[in-house]
């Protein structure tokens, strides 16, 4: 039998009080998966005339005790309407009125079923198509000592902070050499990425999301900057007077102390773990938790998670690929990619049935819309939409129910 027809059956028993056992708990699995199938159900229960003289007629009608079994339906009718005329009226459709639940019920679901359908295609008008959600770019934002903060042009890939603030190209940023001072702030938003040369000369590429805090000049006995989100050091070896001095990347819950080196921090709140990788070099990473001290070296992935710090191998292109304009998809989970993806293209993620378990691999690029990126969820017929919401932000729901697969 068709779904449709099924649930029609089910309920026409509903409203007849017939269902057994096993058909009650069909139809509450059906109304469960789906709270506009909870709509039709309290549809049909609702303060309607016609629903309630349907029941008491087939309450009366069905009564062993047949004694003025149609003046008390006659009564009750009357009473409910107020309208004595029914009686003639109900002598001529008493033969029928049997079968009019069944026929309330067909229409009343087959308007649900149209409007609900209806509803979906409303729903797709307002879908957005991912063609349209263009990837992420330069943008960040600088902020003065003083408080100002300026927004660094977007046709520009960095910034190099020596005796004046300028862009890679030299076009100069911050006329003012006294705002140029003491700390300074380079922010970049959700959706986009920028570079700084600090005053060593070390090379740091901000991905999006990101805060990477700094001096305009750097102390004489070490270099220190703190970091908020994800990014790649290439530091310059320093020396003063014989000595190497020492660099440090600050962020929440470890320090990673540089002589020389690349590697790549990644540092999000949301990620729960803060893990360094190293490309060249050597780096020591404290846990400012447990105090411990772990050195890596080249190919070394150090994981912190609270007090325990995990030392594993990698594959560093996979790590670092988000610098060269890649999304890598190896060894990660489905949240973990969608994360990246929300902070490149600015969307909110929504999970229907859970996140999915699947595993990919394979690269996409960064510069690609979103709906090219996307294309990696038809290996494993992950369905997915898109809307926005009341701000105008786009939402990706990602489906994960039986049905949506």
């Amino acid at each position: 039998m068709h779904q449709t027809d099924r649930i029609i059956e089910l309920l026409g028993k509903y409203l007849d009080e017939s269902l057994n056992d096993q058909q009650l708990l069909e139809l509450q699995q059906w109304a469960n998966a789906d709270p506009q199938n909870q709509q039709l159900i309290e549809r049909l229960n609702q303060n309607n005339l016609l629903i309630k003289d349907i029941r008491l007629y087939w309450e009366l009608w069905n009564d062993d005790e047949a004694t003025n079994r149609e003046q008390r339906i006659l009564d009750k009718v009357a009473q409910r309407t107020k309208q004595p005329s029914i009686v003639p009226l109900y002598y001529r459709v008493r033969k029928w009125l049997p079968y009019a639940a069944a026929l309330l019920v067909i229409a009343t679901t087959t308007l649900f079923l149209i409007n609900r359908e209806s509803q979906k295609n409303t729903d797709k008008e307002d879908v957005v198509n991912a063609a349209d959600i263009l990837p992420g770019g330069n943008k960040a934002t600088l902020t003065l000592a003083d408080g100002r903060t300026i927004d660094l042009n977007s046709k520009q890939s960095g910034i190099v902070v020596g005796k004046d603030i300028t862009y890679l190209d030299g076009s100069s940023i911050v006329n003012d050499k006294n705002a140029a001072s003491e700390t300074l702030v380079l922010k970049t938003p959700i959706g986009g990425n920028y570079k700084v040369v600090l005053p060593d000369g070390s090379q740091v590429w901000l991905n999006a999301d990101s805060k990477l805090t700094y001096p305009s000049r750097f102390a004489s006995n070490e270099r220190i900057v703190k970091l908020e989100g994800e990014a790649y050091f290439e530091i310059k070896h320093q020396l003063i007077s014989g000595n190497k001095i020492p660099f440090k990347v600050l962020s929440n819950g470890q320090t990673v102390n540089v002589l020389g080196t690349e590697f790549n921090v990644s540092a999000y709140a949301e990620e729960f773990q803060l893990k360094t990788t190293l490309v060249t070099g050597s780096v020591e990473i404290v846990n400012l938790s447990s105090k411990n001290i772990n050195k890596i070296a080249p190919g070394q992935q150090a994981t912190l998670n609270g007090l325990e710090t995990k030392i594993s191998n990698v594959d560093v292109d996979k790590i670092v690929a988000w610098k060269y304009g890649q999304f890598s998809f190896d060894d990660k989970s489905f949240d973990q990619i969608m994360r990246e993806m929300a902070r490149w293209y600015n969307i909110k993620i929504e999970y229907e049935g859970g996140i999915p378990t699947d595993r990919f691999t394979g690269n996409a690029f960064k510069t690609d819309k979103l709906a090219t990126v996307l294309r990696f969820l038809e290996s494993s017929a992950i369905k997915y939409r898109i809307k926005t919401d009341q701000n105008n932000n786009y939402k990706v729901i990602i489906n994960n129910t039986a049905n949506g697969r």
